[in-house]
């Protein structure tokens, strides 16, 4: 696996690459791009995975001020553009599923196939409603506090990222003796410094929220396929993604249950491989067959 910058007008993009063959771009969450550590190897076995973090996140350059999503998407166009990729098929992950739909949107000649993946929360169509449910999740971890004389804003900031980031470090499954691995310890570590490092959380969530995901979606012509991850902890919600392949022209749904929670990349990486290289093989078989 190699590593390097692309440079793009909105600055550098930093890249983890990996395999041969059919471009293929990975988008990811809120963090950084090694949260695909699993599932990019599984990938690069058939494709030339990219998987590049985001502007103001992980170790590519901060974000441009009022970013919106069709922002974010321009860059991954001229991350393209850097690297001599004329079209490249796109997963989408959380927030990258987001970048991944205005892409598709926006620069429809770029996209080969499009995958659209998440958790419940993260597919809901609906702009008002995805704030209702998403709203209470992120909301407190955007505050910011008024400048103090004392300085006692920093140190109300201090607590709340604490809070924050203790919640990923002490995770049970850490340091249960069953599970534990000098991986999983190391993994756990970069977790706490992507969180770090994601300088435009607060603003790529505004971009999330002033964004019709709905209305976007209805602009894809590229060949997609949505998967919903479903976890315990979202019972609550109605499924989403048959919803979604309504607005999607040309789409299929696949549903991933992830019983155990955490991060659906990492603890479902084999299955999440598995439709994402049969859809693809789908994909290329369409293409020959629309030549032949």
């Amino acid at each position: 696996m190699k590593r390097g910058y692309a440079d793009t007008p909105e600055g550098q993009i930093h890249y983890y690459m990996d395999g041969e063959g059919e471009p293929l771009l990975l988008l990811h969450q809120t963090g950084s791009s090694r949260q695909y550590w699993k599932l990019m190897p599984l990938l690069s076995k058939a494709y030339k995975v990219f998987a590049l973090d985001t502007l103001g996140s992980g170790n590519s350059d901060p974000l441009p001020p009022k970013v919106e999503m069709h922002d974010l998407a321009q860059s991954a166009v001229h991350f393209m553009d850097a690297l001599g990729i004329e079209k490249a098929h796109v997963f989408g992950f959380h927030t990258g599923n987001k970048i991944a739909t205005e892409m598709a949107a926006s620069w429809p000649s770029r996209i080969d196939g499009l995958i659209l993946g998440g958790h419940t929360h993260s597919i809901f169509p609906d702009p008002k409603e995805l704030l209702a449910v998403m709203g209470p999740m992120v909301f407190p971890r955007l505050q910011e506090y008024d400048p103090s004389p004392d300085g006692s804003h920093l140190l109300k900031q201090w607590a709340a990222d604490f809070s924050r980031l203790a919640a990923t470090w002490w995770d049970t499954s850490t340091f249960s003796k069953e599970k534990l691995t000098p991986e999983l310890f190391q993994r756990r570590k970069e977790r706490i410094i992507d969180s770090l490092q994601a300088r435009g959380e607060a603003e790529k969530y505004r971009a999330i929220f002033a964004m019709d995901l709905g209305v976007r979606m209805r602009h894809i012509q590229a060949k997609t396929l949505v998967i919903e991850i479903r976890v315990p902890a979202e019972a609550h919600l109605s499924p989403q993604g048959a919803k979604l392949t309504k607005l999607i022209p040309n789409s299929r749904l696949a549903t991933v249950e992830n019983p155990a929670g955490g991060l659906a990349v990492e603890a479902k990486a084999e299955e999440l491989a598995e439709l994402i290289l049969d859809f693809l093989r789908s994909v290329r078989q369409s293409k020959s067959a629309a030549r032949a």
